[in-house]
């Protein structure tokens, strides 16, 4: 999706044009910042900031009894339990009763290492021992 000018006039496929670079070919490019997130348990993720959104300050929560808390993948575009629940906008704290289906099966399982375009990856990536588990 093309969404931002770029400073000459151009239309930049960048998110915004602070992010366009030239690369040493001569060819444009999109540099967005990267940083390294670490979890509790240890495991880390490269993730792009490329904004300071309300989704990067998440305070603790505290869930009803009967409700569940749910948030989003893409946590930093995603208006989730984090948000109160309104039209086109968060989803709040979620009642157990509007809950419709439950997962039956794990299909596949990866442990983040593979790349979507680099199909040999993607066995070396596989979560063998959850693939076929059952819920």
């Amino acid at each position: 999706m093309i969404d931002a000018a770029a400073t000459d006039g151009r239309i930049s496929p960048c998110r915004e044009a602070r992010f366009e670079i030239t690369r040493p070919d001569g060819s444009d490019a999109c540099s967005y910042p990267q940083f390294e997130e670490t979890l509790p348990e240890g495991r880390k993720y490269r993730i792009l900031d490329i904004a300071h959104t309300p989704q990067d300050d998440t305070r603790v929560f505290l869930v009803p009894q009967g409700h569940i808390f749910v948030m989003g993948d893409n946590r930093d575009n995603s208006e989730d339990s984090r948000f109160p629940a309104r039209v086109g906008g968060g989803v709040g704290m979620v009642p157990m009763e509007n809950l419709v289906g439950r997962a039956q099966i794990m299909m596949w399982s990866t442990d983040g290492s593979a790349e979507w375009l680099k199909p040999w990856t993607w066995l070396t990536a596989a979560r063998w021992s959850r693939i076929g588990g059952t819920f």
